[in-house]
């Protein structure tokens, strides 16, 4: 019964679409013909407005609804990455608990990327994956590119910041990063 009752909903939405296509093409459009060039023009410019600004406006309210999601996801991913650069240094190997914890906390990330990241994001995210399980301290680099693409998803400006500033931020020996760079 419900199938047959939203059957009828879009059939009847099919229909008014129709009529209302008819109509524009038999009773509007012809009476917008006989005007001048310059008013036709200037009615077909604002119509191309008004529909181009409500889908930006549309674009704009999808994208503050995400916020709040992506601020939420960004930030676990932060304090992850700043929790496991404050215990590199500490710990030359991971007891086996908080390699479950960090594991774990990549498959959640890994879900929560896929439905809010941005595409640059998951681009990024994704290189991290394939190439971060080696120990190579240039996996420190798409660190930042990850990060960066982050800010750039919340709207943040990166102007001004070259790859590896954000990550060296948080590293206790920036300069090493410097080198790894210069190669």
């Amino acid at each position: 019964m419900k199938h047959i009752v939203k059957l009828a909903g879009f059939a009847l939405l099919c229909f008014v679409v129709l009529v209302v296509i008819y109509w524009l093409l038999t009773q509007l459009f012809p009476k917008m013909m006989d005007q001048p060039s310059h008013i036709t023009a200037a009615i077909i410019a604002g119509i191309v407005a008004i529909v181009t600004s409500q889908q930006h406006a549309k674009a704009r309210e999808i994208a503050e609804l995400h916020r709040p999601n992506k601020t939420k996801l960004y930030t676990e991913f932060i304090t992850q990455v700043v929790g496991f650069l404050r215990n590199q240094g500490k710990l030359k190997t991971q007891d086996a608990s908080a390699s479950k914890k960090l594991e774990d906390f990549f498959f959640d990330f890994t879900t929560g990327v896929m439905l809010w990241g941005a595409p640059d994001v998951l681009r990024h995210y994704s290189a991290f994956r394939r190439i971060g399980a080696n120990q190579d301290p240039s996996n420190l680099l798409l660190m930042d590119d990850i990060l960066q693409a982050m800010r750039k998803d919340l709207g943040l400006s990166n102007w001004g910041l070259a790859r590896g500033d954000l990550i060296k931020m948080l590293l206790t020996d920036p300069e090493s990063l410097d080198a790894i760079i210069k190669k």
